[in-house]
């Protein structure tokens, strides 16, 4: 079993030697060693591990008969073992997705009622890291559901600083779907090419002036000059609500206003939300794997993804794209939902009205040989 031990050392050498020779005479193990000044002299903790039947008393006791004084004893765990730094900082990034945890937290980095100065010192500075946070958190909230109904409209450089705003309100694990790295912080700029893209164009969805989501088309040349890019990012609290699929039509139709012929995303296999809202809009669609990526090609005119125009893959950051054709089977018992939307994407949907029909390649020929 696992103690944390609290206690004086007697003001003298060898205080700490005779407490250790003690504990190694009834076979206690000492793991861990913290020295703190206090005003009164020295205070160790230290982290011992013992046999059965050993209790709190008991070793209170053994610690007094190695003149020891103050000695407060408490069961803990194994974590307390980890790097005393490494789990402050831990402590830290709990705060901000939490800052109002900051008690519990530091009940569990502490660990006694009574401080020492250099506790006492770190404990100040995590409770102001909270209520920095906390302040930081109230200051970016953004509208929640149910606070009006969501707008669309196309988006300008003056929704830069709104953008910006949404962005900070989004989780880490949101950012790094969007821009597929961490993306911490959006700058100014940045924002303005987001929100205006050159040959490209932005849909904002608006509640009370904030944005609460966005969808971007911009010309992705390396494809073609018809080839547009598309990507979506909406605010944490308005996911789940068909906001994202609303702004992926309104953007599409937008490229496609502006002489696009095929839309691509450049989606993270396990980002089965942004997989299905690309589904659900019944268009015609290629899947090619890029390295850790999915590129999902969307037709956006008859010809877009038929031989005449087929172009080579490209190269996507470091890796080449290898185009992957799947079928579109029924969901089979004990197929994950994120297996049967890349076999449903990977399918190939003819568009109503067309005398052609789409081959096993994902090629609509349009009944050419």
């Amino acid at each position: 079993m696992l103690w944390k031990i609290r206690t004086e050392l007697a003001d003298r050498p060898g205080a700490l030697a005779e407490l250790a020779a003690r504990c190694g005479a009834d076979e206690i193990n000492i793991l861990s060693l913290e020295v703190f000044t206090a005003e009164g002299g020295a205070v160790d903790e230290l982290v011992v591990s013992t046999g059965v039947g050993w209790t709190a008393e008991a070793l209170t006791a053994l610690a007094a008969e190695a003149g020891c004084r103050s000695t407060t004893v408490r069961p803990c765990q194994a974590d307390v073992l980890s790097d005393g730094p490494t789990r402050y900082l831990r402590a830290v990034l709990r705060l901000i997705d939490d800052p109002v945890s900051v008690d519990d937290e530091l009940g569990n980095l502490q660990g006694f009622d009574e401080y020492t100065p250099a506790e006492w010192a770190r404990a100040d500075v995590l409770v102001e890291i909270a209520g920095r946070l906390a302040e930081r958190l109230q200051e970016t909230e953004g509208p929640r559901p149910g606070s009006g109904e969501p707008e669309l409209r196309t988006a300008t450089v003056d929704d830069a600083e709104a953008v910006v705003a949404m962005h900070e309100r989004c989780s880490f694990e949101s950012r790094t779907r969007r821009y597929h790295v961490p993306m911490p912080k959006l700058t100014a700029r940045t924002a303005r090419h987001l929100s205006a893209p050159a040959g490209g164009v932005s849909i904002v969805a608006i509640v009370d002036d904030a944005v609460i989501g966005m969808a971007t088309a911009a010309p992705w040349e390396e494809l073609g000059r018809t080839t547009m890019e598309v990507a979506v990012l909406v605010e944490d609290g308005w996911q789940g609500r068909g906001l994202g699929a609303q702004l992926l039509r309104r953007v599409i139709g937008a490229a496609r206003n502006l002489g696009a012929d095929r839309a691509v995303c450049v989606v993270q296999p396990e980002n089965v939300a942004m997989l299905r809202t690309i589904e659900g809009l019944r268009m015609r669609t290629r899947v090619v794997q890029d390295s850790d990526n999915l590129m999902v090609t969307v037709a956006l005119s008859d010809q877009s993804l038929s031989h005449a125009v087929d172009r080579p893959p490209v190269q996507y950051r470091r890796s080449r794209a290898t185009p992957s054709h799947w079928s579109q089977p029924a969901r089979a018992a004990g197929q994950s939902a994120r297996e049967h939307a890349l076999a449903a994407l990977s399918a190939v949907q003819p568009i109503p009205g067309r005398a052609g029909s789409a081959d096993g390649d994902g090629a609509d020929r349009g009944g050419r040989p």
